[in-house]
């Protein structure tokens, strides 16, 4: 799973946050202190929610004077777009002093600015302004003061404070009145960024059974998407699995069935992976060149290499599959393992064309040997010692060594395997060794029997 976008993630709840923040000039509202760097302040500005108490705050009053200045700046702002006019007019009536507006006027004041600055994408003086609204805390209502919390927990975020969005949203939780499953699912987030993912996937748990408790289904692809995510950098590759399963049934999409079919296969599933392979190309998700590529080796796994030829054959057809060494070698192995040998020269000769080294020819003198045509043989184990790039390179040369004596060029022959011979002594590999000896003495015997015979049909 790729890092996850902070700003993404929060931008559309910011926003939200923003319009419903500022919709109206809030009279009162109440929350808790908070410094301007955004450390907790202790008073009571806070409580359970279950908590009679927390309504009793005394709100007081915004005069009409401060309100229709508010609202006619909040006009400037919104209907002439002009933010910046907005601030001046907002920073003069701080400059009046501070003193002539109670608690609720001035974090109405304080709100305005924070608005301002948001749209004018400042996000530093936002969170200033957020945080100055929540030093007045005992005097504004609780729901101003929870949006502010969260909005501001949603801005530190964004800026990758996270221990500051961890504190304030954790907080926020105290006052909310029946938050739901999504703030559970943020903070889990948080965790995540924090790479605490013991956490994060509490978190995300939590969302997830709350959701499904209220009925509110389906559970969001994405909550599930980072719970997969959080057991796989655990390694707790079962419950991926579980985790993939679920999707698959609920998002029926190429992603979570290719990657279900992947960790079937690393956990030694081989039967579900295959079965999951064929549900994906059933579907109609196979649109990569490596979903036919994963699929022919599933299948050649499966002992049923003809279906994985036959598949691999239609990626090409529908050009999805494009001519490589790999998806060529691929396709002839599929045929070859198959008994269908024709088949399987054709797509190796044509992946001579992308290779760097010999293994393909190598594959190709095999398979010329057991049709009898010894002359590609030779050329093709010939090319192929040239290339290099050949493990055990003294089977090759025995290889060849048996083209050469089907060509009755015995002489040629018997160079190869004393060759191959002493490459495998060199490399202590005792069977090959002694099948090179063995072809060596058959030579010279066949050499002496026909000399033998030539001098008797001589006198």
């Amino acid at each position: 799973m790729p890092m996850l976008s902070k700003l993404g993630f929060v931008s559309v709840a910011v926003v939200i946050g923003w319009f419903a923040l500022f919709a109206s000039v809030e009279p009162i509202v109440g929350g808790m202190s908070f410094s301007i760097t955004g450390d907790v302040q202790a008073q009571d500005c806070y409580r359970d929610p279950d908590d009679d108490r927390r309504e009793d705050r005394r709100i007081p009053n915004m005069t009409i004077t401060t309100a229709d200045k508010l609202a006619d700046i909040q006009e400037i702002i919104d209907t002439e777009e002009n933010p910046q006019l907005g601030i001046e007019e907002l920073n003069k009536m701080i400059a009046r002093g501070t003193r002539r507006y109670n608690g609720n006027e001035l974090a109405n004041i304080y709100k305005m600015l924070a608005y301002a600055y948001f749209v004018l994408d400042d996000m530093s003086n936002t969170i200033i302004y957020n945080e100055k609204i929540l030093e007045h805390c005992e005097d504004i209502r609780i729901g101003m003061q929870s949006t502010t919390m969260f909005t501001l927990a949603q801005l530190y975020y964004s800026e990758e404070r996270f221990d500051e969005s961890l504190a304030m949203i954790e907080d926020w939780l105290l006052i909310a009145d029946d938050p739901g499953p999504n703030p559970y699912f943020f903070v889990a987030t948080i965790y995540y960024q924090q790479q605490d993912y013991d956490r994060a996937i509490e978190y995300v748990e939590l969302a997830i059974d709350m959701a499904t408790e209220r009925g509110l289904l389906p559970i969001k692809k994405s909550w599930y998407g980072m719970l997969r995510f959080l057991y796989f950098e655990k390694e707790n590759f079962p419950k991926v699995i579980e985790i993939l399963e679920i999707m698959v049934r609920e998002y029926p999409e190429r992603s979570s069935w290719i990657q279900l079919a992947g960790m079937y296969g690393s956990e030694g599933y081989e039967e579900k992976q295959l079965y999951a392979m064929e549900a994906a190309n059933v579907l109609g998700f196979f649109d990569r060149e490596s979903d036919y590529l994963q699929y022919q080796g599933v299948l050649m796994n499966a002992d049923v290499a003809i279906r994985g030829a036959w598949y691999l054959q239609e990626g090409f057809d529908n050009e999805t599959v494009e001519p490589s060494y790999r998806s060529l070698n691929a396709l002839g192995q599929s045929y070859q393992a198959a008994l269908e040998d024709d088949e399987a020269i054709e797509r190796f000769e044509e992946a001579t064309e992308f290779a760097e080294d010999g293994r393909i020819f190598k594959r190709l003198a095999q398979l010329y040997l057991g049709k009898e045509e010894f002359g590609k043989c030779t050329e093709r184990a010939e090319e192929a010692i040239k290339r290099g790039g050949i493990d055990r390179v003294w089977d090759l040369k025995i290889l060849e060594g048996m083209c050469e004596f089907n060509r009755d060029r015995l002489t040629r022959a018997l160079e190869i395997f004393r060759e191959a011979r002493r490459d495998a002594r060199d490399a202590r590999a005792a069977s090959a060794e002694k099948s090179a000896r063995d072809w060596i003495r058959y030579i010279e015997s066949e050499r002496n029997r026909l000399r033998q015979l030539a001098a008797a049909e001589a006198t």
